[in-house]
């Protein structure tokens, strides 16, 4: 009894058709391919990991200039009890004035 394959082998001596074995530019075009799919995939893959660093630093950026706010708030509230604290010191003065 002879031995028969049954199973289709992948790569550069695999058949493109049954029974048909590849030509060389048939396995040209298919390295070309695989290349250019390689290709298409590492920019898609740098195109991300770009993506990536500029939303690490578009958050930086956003946690910054929310820390920043809260410290105008603080310098604001400050400014405004200053404010006030003056405003009365000179309606004091004002009636001190006026009573002499």
């Amino acid at each position: 009894m002879a031995l028969v394959k049954k199973a289709a082998l992948s790569g550069p001596h695999a058949q493109v058709r049954k029974g048909e074995p590849a030509s060389l530019s048939q396995l040209g075009r298919l390295n070309e391919e695989s290349r250019r799919k390689a290709r298409t995939f590492a920019k898609q893959q740098k195109a991300a990991e770009r993506i990536a660093a500029a939303t690490t630093q578009l958050a930086s950026g956003v946690a910054e200039a929310s820390s920043a706010a809260e410290e105008l708030r603080k310098a604001m509230e400050q400014i405004a009890a200053g404010a006030e604290e003056a405003a009365g010191a000179s309606e004091q003065s004002q009636r001190a004035v006026t009573t002499v």
